[in-house]
């Protein structure tokens, strides 16, 4: 059963939700190799907005894979007073839909919205879509309750930062709300109002380690200033639950929910290193039978620090390499060489830690030499895993504004998918060439037999087996018959 009988029956303030994307939208022809991740943001709204004594409810209706009109339905008879919806750039139309379905069936539900998408593009977002009332600028932990205790008594909205909303005709903008400097101030995120994620939830196939896994992000804010990044929700502004509070979190998954891996989401979570060396020694302590994995710059990495991750339980550690061409990483700011990003592979190998190679395709400047530069480089580096994207300008990012000089530029929001197809072309390719390699170079990496016996080694059970073929052989499978039929 997706749904308890106290589901409908019980009353609520607040919904929390998210629409469905279909994969194809989404991950074009890698559909099948496509992930759904547990939403935290989701679940720290909904845990704040419980403790202040609101009845919440979260609906995920994208891993529940609900149309927007089951989705509104279910809304429309759970009546809440308020529908938060969250959103980024390529599935804006999709909730907008769903809020325009929910204010037809009950014009006298607010709808709220939020996500780095609005933050973003605000006014023109709301311009747009007439169904969204009030609009979250930045992290809307504090700025909800807010929100909610304003509308509850009535009062205007003028005083409580961090909002775009309508007044009559017109839109108004509040202050920006300043960020929150202690997360640990926080609640747990409420992941029981959540379907089982044991279940429901799919890891990405270069996350496959474990069946009970989840995601989870330990801090917020990003110091680095790649042009192609959107910091417009965090921030450069850097700050991390503590030691304590991640064991916290790490102890409700365990015991509550019987998950044995973790994939760590922050943008770099080896950049604390004395928290991270308190993680390391209390999970080492405690004994936890746990793996997890996580994302790191490659100038933020050691020898020492490898070792120790990886005595703590650490399998696999991911790198944003972008490109194997110097002057890409120069020209977007990306602040590493090639020589770094070869060194701290080369460690994380030694240390016995699989990489993974996060790549772009179509940057500007980028030619078809480029890209086959940064095919070769991983190979040569001999990353685990290999991902290639489209670069897609997302609306709040440095080279959003700039990027007609370097190209040709689809600005639909429907379009800004990084794996669907290009919606920035540079100048001297074509967006067929792009396309080409993309599937040149996963078929390309992904048939090295090193990595195919990597991945049969990896297999612990007949579910993990599945899953390899379905998503990982699979997608290599349709792209070589793809390509076959192409040179045809």
């Amino acid at each position: 059963m997706l749904f308890s009988f106290n589901f409908f029956n019980m009353r609520t303030d607040i919904l929390f939700t998210r629409n469905y994307l279909l994969p194809e939208e989404e991950y074009g022809v890698f559909a099948d190799a496509g992930s759904t991740e547990v939403p935290n943001g989701l679940c720290w709204l909904a845990a704040v907005t419980r403790e202040k004594g609101y009845n919440t409810s979260i609906l995920d209706a994208h891993v529940l894979k609900f149309s927007n009109r089951k989705a509104a339905s279910i809304i429309l008879r759970k009546n809440p007073k308020y529908l938060g919806i969250s959103a980024d750039t390529i599935n804006i139309f999709h909730a907008a839909d769903l809020a325009r379905r929910v204010k037809i069936g009950n014009p006298d539900i607010k709808i709220i919205l939020g996500g780095p998408h609005l933050v973003a593009a605000p006014e023109e977002t709301m311009n747009r879509f007439y169904a969204f009332d009030i609009g979250v600028l930045g992290e809307g932990e504090l700025t909800i309750v807010e929100l909610l205790k304003r509308l509850e008594n009535g009062e205007g909205l003028e005083t409580v930062n961090g909002l775009i909303y309508r007044s009559g005709d017109k839109l108004e903008t509040t202050e920006k709300r300043e960020f929150i400097k202690d997360l640990d101030t926080l609640p747990l995120p409420a992941w029981d109002l959540l379907p089982d994620m044991r279940k429901f939830y799919q890891p990405p196939l270069h996350g496959m380690h474990r069946g009970r896994s989840t995601l989870l992000i330990t801090s917020r804010g990003c110091p680095n200033q790649c042009t192609f990044c959107d910091r417009a929700v965090f921030g450069n502004y850097c700050r991390a639950h503590s030691a304590d509070y991640v064991m916290k979190m790490i102890h409700e998954l365990y015991y509550k929910y019987g998950i044995r891996h973790l994939r760590i989401n922050d943008d770099n979570f080896l950049m604390f290193k004395d928290r991270l060396k308190a993680i390391c020694e209390k999970i080492l302590n405690e004994g936890l039978k746990i793996t997890w994995s996580c994302f790191a710059r490659v100038d933020s990495v050691n020898p020492e620090m490898l070792r120790m991750i990886k005595r703590a339980g650490c399998w696999q550690v991911s790198f944003g390499i972008e490109s194997g061409e110097q002057r890409i990483l120069d020209e977007e700011k990306k602040g590493i060489s090639l020589a770094k990003i070869a060194e701290a592979v080369k460690m994380a190998r030694i240390a016995k830690l699989k990489v993974v190679g996060f790549n772009i395709v179509g940057h500007p400047l980028e030619t078809e030499k480029s890209i086959q530069k940064t095919i070769d480089f991983n190979k040569k580096i001999k990353v685990d895993d290999f991902y290639l994207q489209f670069m897609t300008p997302f609306p709040g990012t440095e080279l959003y504004d700039n990027i007609e000089k370097y190209g040709e530029f689809d600005k639909d929001w429907r379009k800004m998918g990084v794996f669907k197809e290009p919606c920035f072309i540079p100048y001297g390719l074509t967006k067929e060439v792009l396309i080409k390699y993309q599937k040149k170079a996963f078929w390309q990496f992904y048939l090295q037999p090193r990595v195919i016996i990597s991945y049969l080694r990896a297999l612990k059970s007949f579910s993990d087996f599945f899953n390899f073929f379905k998503t990982g052989f699979g997608v290599v499978l349709s792209l070589i018959i793809k390509r076959k039929k192409n040179e045809k």
